[in-house]
């Protein structure tokens, strides 16, 4: 959470000319805002809607494509073992506590699990061991995206997404 994942994979994903898709706001197309999810069902109700929503959109993403995941669900082995099989390359933007606190902190009630400052802080530590397994680290904790936005379009195209394979889209 406030890591930059849709604002920054919006942007990568202009840069690229490639489809952009953030999880969280499939999910809520298809079955209401989240918090009301996490109201109704509980986080593990939401988990188990959100794991459908990656099965079911991974194999139909285009390639290359933005994929903005929820903040939890790179944490569930299960949705990491589906990343894997369909060979998505993992990012994870990271920032310090203090300033992904700042960046959500009056967005409490859309982020069912940012209410409680406490609680919102054993999360930020207990999630980030599983993020660092992704494939690349990138820092997000600046302000202004650019120079993130640059680092992600070089990796693009060390992954072989490059200008001419973006024209042909």
């Amino acid at each position: 959470m406030g890591a930059g994942k849709s604002t920054v994979g919006r942007l990568l994903a202009l840069q690229l000319a490639c489809p952009f898709v953030d999880l969280d706001v499939e999910i809520a197309r298809t079955h209401g805002p989240i918090p009301e999810l996490f109201s109704c069902r509980g986080e593990s109700g939401f988990r188990a809607i959100e794991h459908h929503h990656l099965n079911l959109t991974l194999p139909r993403l285009k390639r290359p494509s933005v994929f903005a995941l929820g903040g939890g669900a790179f944490l569930q082995p299960a949705n990491r073992e589906l990343l894997d099989h369909h060979a998505a390359t993992v990012i994870f933007l990271d920032a310090p506590f203090e300033v992904v606190r700042a960046r959500i902190a009056d967005s409490g009630h859309q982020r069912p699990l940012a209410r409680d400052l406490d609680r919102l802080r054993q999360l930020y530590e207990l999630r980030r061991p599983t993020y660092l397994g992704a494939h690349h680290t990138f820092d997000a904790s600046e302000g202004d995206p650019s120079s993130l936005l640059t680092s992600l379009v070089q990796l693009a195209n060390r992954l072989g997404i490059s200008t001419s394979a973006r024209d042909k889209l």
